[in-house]
């Protein structure tokens, strides 16, 4: 694309001198036709005959000489001057506005937003394009005409096409579409993406955080359309228990139990997603234990327990009995080799699955003292309006690989009822996993990813950067995860020297006029003007990208810059605030009787210890 020529700053003269003569000839001329016309128009006013010359020499040669009888005869030359100035004052201000207007549509070196996507090129992404997909995508909608489906029921909203004079379409991600986010913190992230993919899914929405902030917008809303299910048992919004979720319930194979293990092996992985010994012994080890107490209706409390005694043969003889004969052998193998390497495989073990030693998250996903407590169907939970909550604090020892688990059965779920269903789930599935790289790290997610866009599963996972998904998924890994993703979002505050500079070059180059001027050894001057290739977008100012702004990187489309919409700027916001206010005044009151109810405890602790003292 052709941008306006760069000037070198503080020179004279140059390629646009002679344009500058021609235009001062050029403003003469009509100077002086403003005079004539101000005496035409003044004769006219008096109603006086116009016998003054024509415009031409003789008018200048008269005006020149100021021999106004001859030039408007019977006209009084104050009305002439008057009527002169008014239009020479229209005159200016036509010029400016002129001015004005095409400094504005002036293309810029420096602005990027002409050479990314035009508002045809990103035409396949707005509400009428999606909308008309969507009816392909979703039976129930195969006989709604298209400009009577909501824009919610066509797909997921990510923004408005950024233009540069304000705000063009609305731009939504299809349900044939995966998602890949890598937003910073304080970047919109939450409040415009999570948020509003979560208020707007029209099936079961699932959503992962480590904050309260998601929950206490969307809960009250997503009440409305079915049940909602919060996992909270590390007290991030104090939200009480009213039910638990059996994790083994699904298990029936070793593979099953294989995929169960490794969301907790997946906490202690090194950073290149490769297992060494320990891990791969732990995995194996864990993968045992848990498909012993799931064909034993045991509780991942047995799973606990067994990890606690490495040579407790009860394990062993669940599988033989239950018919896994090749892992009760490994599991008894595994326990009568050396002492040194059983129990350094069991401390790994037990380091993987630390949280199973905290009662306050036990309590979640075991059967619980109360029967009354109902059990979360992730089968019927696919299938519903529902909205499931999984929060989980970062760090050792905390309910991230149950939430991992979790994710992945509901997500497995949703793989089945969407083959028994003839391909895809309608309505479709929303994910927000936000977070992932933190507290739902499931492993082969890069490798699933494209499937479940064939499914009607629409996932959207949230980094806060490309390292962060390196560190969980290896190279190799965080590469396949953003190959699969059909759209990508990239926010501000991106500090990745390596990522900045790479998707720079995927953005592209666009070419820029350049002036220049040389001056030889006798003082001579010459002047060129020659075409440059350069970035559209350096990776300065894709690290400086405005909060509220991401890049869209579609298939098929040109990257494009887009305007996030947060939930607090739309026609809702009112109601949605209300909501946010009294969630967060349910969690203060909880947290203040939490509060009050550990520091009694602590009183009497104290006072106990001193009294022995």
């Amino acid at each position: 694309m052709m941008t306006r020529p760069v000037e070198p700053r503080g020179t004279a003269g140059g390629a646009t001198t002679a344009w500058v003569l021609l235009g001062l000839w050029w403003a003469a001329i009509c100077l002086l036709w403003l005079s004539w016309a101000a005496g035409r128009i003044a004769a006219t006013l008096t109603r006086r005959p116009a016998t003054g010359p024509r415009f031409g020499t003789d008018f200048v040669q008269q005006l020149v000489r100021a021999d106004w009888h001859t030039l408007w005869p019977g006209v009084s030359p104050t009305l002439v001057a008057v009527t002169y100035g008014l239009l020479l004052a229209c005159a200016t201000a036509l010029v400016t506005a002129g001015i004005a207007v095409w400094q504005r549509h002036r293309p810029d070196a420096e602005d990027p937003l002409p050479s990314l996507a035009s508002r045809s090129e990103i035409t396949p992404m707005t509400a009428p394009e999606v909308a008309a997909k969507a009816r392909r995508l979703r039976t129930s909608l195969k006989d709604v005409p298209v400009k009577e489906i909501d824009p919610e029921a066509a797909g997921v909203l990510l923004g408005a096409h950024r233009r540069r004079r304000g705000t063009g379409a609305r731009v939504f991600a299809g349900w044939e579409d995966v998602v890949l986010a890598i937003m910073a913190p304080r970047s919109g992230k939450t409040t415009a993406l999570a948020v509003t993919a979560v208020l707007h899914a029209p099936g079961a929405a699932l959503a992962t955080s480590n904050k309260g902030d998601l929950w206490a917008t969307t809960a009250g809303d997503r009440r409305e359309h079915g049940a909602v299910w919060t996992f909270d048992p590390q007290a991030i919004t104090h939200t009480p228990q009213t039910w638990w979720v059996d994790l083994l319930a699904t298990v029936e194979t070793v593979e099953d139990a294989l995929r169960l293990a490794d969301h907790f092996v997946q906490e202690i992985r090194s950073q290149d997603g490769n297992d060494d010994f320990w891990a791969k012994g732990a995995l194996d080890l864990l993968a045992s234990l848990i498909l012993a107490a799931a064909v034993s209706t045991g509780s991942l409390d047995s799973v606990q327990e067994w990890l606690s005694d490495s040579i407790t043969r009860e394990p062993v003889q669940i599988l033989e009995q239950a018919g896994f004969v090749a892992s009760a052998r490994a599991l008894a193998g595994r326990q009568a080799g050396a002492p040194e390497t059983r129990e350094g495989i069991y401390e790994t073990a037990r380091t993987a699955a630390a949280c199973l030693s905290n009662p306050e998250i036990m309590r979640w996903v075991c059967p619980p003292e109360d029967r009354r407590l109902p059990a979360l169907d992730v089968d019927a939970f696919v299938a519903s309006r529902d909205t499931l909550y999984l929060l989980s604090k970062d760090g050792a020892a905390a309910a991230a690989p149950l939430v991992a688990a979790l994710t992945d059965q509901v997500l497995r779920a949703g793989v089945l009822l969407a083959e028994a269903n003839g391909g895809r789930l309608d309505p479709p599935l929303v994910a927000v996993l936000d977070e992932a790289a933190n507290i739902c790290k499931i492993k082969d997610l890069p490798d699933l990813y494209s499937h479940f866009g064939s499914r009607g599963i629409c996932p959207i996972t949230i980094l806060q950067s490309y390292r962060q998904g390196t560190r969980v998924w290896g190279d190799r890994g965080m590469d396949a995860l953003w190959s699969a993703a059909t759209v990508k979002l990239i926010g501000a505050g991106i500090d990745d020297a390596r990522f900045a500079e790479d998707l720079s070059r995927l953005v592209g180059e666009h070419d820029v006029t350049v002036a220049s001027r040389t001056r030889d050894g006798q003082g001579g001057t010459s002047h060129q003007v020659s075409i440059r290739r350069q970035r559209i977008l350096d990776p300065a100012q894709i690290r400086a990208l405005p909060k509220g702004t991401a890049l869209l990187l579609a298939t098929g489309v040109r990257v494009a810059m887009l305007t996030l919409l947060p939930w607090y700027d739309s026609a809702r916001a009112d109601q949605l605030a209300a909501a946010v206010a009294a969630s967060t005044a349910d969690m203060t009151r909880r947290a203040q009787q939490a509060r009050a109810a550990r520091q009694a405890r602590l009183k009497l602790r104290t006072a106990h210890r001193a009294g022995r003292a």
